[in-house]
């Protein structure tokens, strides 16, 4: 008898839209990663969670709903803003207002508005630029401990969107900053994007 594959401790789900993000399939298409390992990004996400002793997406969406800037878009269950450090011009994040650790852990209404969210951002990323909008869309689910279920209280699903249009033609290039030194550089303030792209949700609705 051979051995059982170990079970994945992380998985992530995401979206591809337009060649400029490199994808070789022309129309929306997505994948599923499981790695038998944890990756660095939901490393990181953990490591944040055990410096704020607590879940760092809760405290994110706590401030920027303080803040109110550069919220996009609500509902009773999602919030969707730009990041106040983002990594591109037009970056989201859609965040559950409740801690739910995977979209198992959701109620069917939180599933719904979730839907309603995205879709909002996505048609208002078209109008923003009067065009398709490319972007990779990632979902964040708490990773596993390496057994079937993921431990609930660690994680926060979230889903993030990373859009490399900076304008209608310009496109945000990895340069020597973010190649070599990991940082990422901006030409754009994240409460101007905000406005805009909330501007844009409201004219596609």
């Amino acid at each position: 008898m051979g051995l059982a594959p170990p079970l994945p401790r992380a998985r992530r789900t995401a979206e591809n839209r337009g060649v400029e993000v490199g994808v070789t399939l022309h129309h929306p298409h997505g994948q599923i990663y499981g790695y038998p390992f944890l990756p660095p990004v939901a490393e990181r996400e953990l490591a944040a969670d055990e410096r704020l002793a607590g879940c760092a997406p809760c405290e994110l969406l706590r401030r920027e709903l303080a803040d109110g800037r550069r919220v996009v878009h609500a509902n009773d269950s999602v919030v969707a803003y730009v990041p106040q450090a983002g990594r591109w011009a037009y970056e989201a994040h859609v965040v559950l207002r409740e801690h739910r650790a995977s979209l198992l852990d959701c109620e069917p209404l939180e599933l719904r508005e979730l839907s309603r969210a995205l879709q909002a951002l996505v048609r208002g990323y078209d109008a923003l630029f009067e065009r398709p909008f490319p972007y990779v869309m990632v979902v964040h689910q708490a990773p596993t401990t390496g057994g079937p279920d993921p431990d609930r209280s660690r994680g926060h699903l979230h889903v993030e969107f990373y859009p490399p249009l900076r304008t209608a033609e310009k496109l945000k290039y990895l340069a020597g900053s973010e190649q070599g030194a990991g940082t990422f550089i901006s030409d754009t303030l994240p409460e101007e994007s905000a406005a805009a792209l909330r501007e844009a949700i409201a004219r596609a609705a």
